[in-house]
């Protein structure tokens, strides 16, 4: 299934990885300037700096490679395969991901995966102290029900970020590098055969998508 959008939202999705990139790869170069002009223990410390972050931004490369590109949205890209690439894009003890099993002999939709990803970059940034994330699946008749849960102190929808999420496809609306993953989405479960719905709950943010069983 292919997902249709805007030049103007792949230009700022392309400005949402290069943000998200720029830290751990800046880090690298930094940490590799040290290493020139340190004695051992030093560049030990650098040493192991550059590497940490090498492995950061090769995890945030896999996932969006796979939750924005082509790869992640054919039969390749399994629902525990997709559990490792959430567990690279949340890094830190901030925020805790509990990602779950489908229940035994689940018809899991070649979709679904991908848009579990979605749905964790999306459930973090309603999360500005860290929290939880629960991502799972439940069959409901001949649907499958992809959910997040997102709850932790001060977690919240932001406003643009759900008026993104409702927005008709055509024409598409004002977004912003904060506001077009929500979108995008939202584009995504449409494709699915599905609609992206978003409601704060009192302990926090639930993101729900329901797409056809096959």
């Amino acid at each position: 299934m292919g997902v249709k959008v805007d030049l103007r939202v792949l230009e700022l999705l392309a400005s949402r990885v290069c943000h998200d990139l720029i830290s751990p790869i800046g880090a690298v170069g930094n940490g590799l300037e040290l290493l020139e002009d340190a004695d051992d223990e030093m560049g030990a410390d650098a040493l192991k700096l550059s590497m940490n972050c090498v492995r950061r931004a090769s995890a945030l490369l896999e996932f969006f490679r796979m939750a924005y590109g082509a790869a992640g949205s054919d039969s390749g890209l399994r629902w525990e395969t997709a559990k490792g690439l959430a567990e690279g894009l949340i890094e830190g003890p901030k925020t805790t991901l509990l990602w779950a099993a489908p229940p035994a002999g689940l018809n899991v939709p070649a979709m679904a995966p991908k848009l579990g990803l979605n749905l964790t970059l999306l459930a973090t940034e309603m999360l500005p102290r860290g929290g939880e994330i629960a991502v799972g699946l439940q069959g409901a008749g001949n649907r499958l029900v992809v959910s997040a849960l997102a709850t932790g102190r001060d977690a919240r929808l932001p406003e643009e970020v759900a008026a993104a999420i409702a927005a008709p496809a055509e024409p598409p609306p004002p977004l912003t590098a904060r506001t077009v993953h929500g979108f995008f989405a939202a584009r995504l479960a449409d494709a699915a055969g599905g609609r992206l719905e978003a409601a704060a709950q009192p302990a926090g943010v639930r993101l729900v998508v329901s797409i056809p069983m096959a």
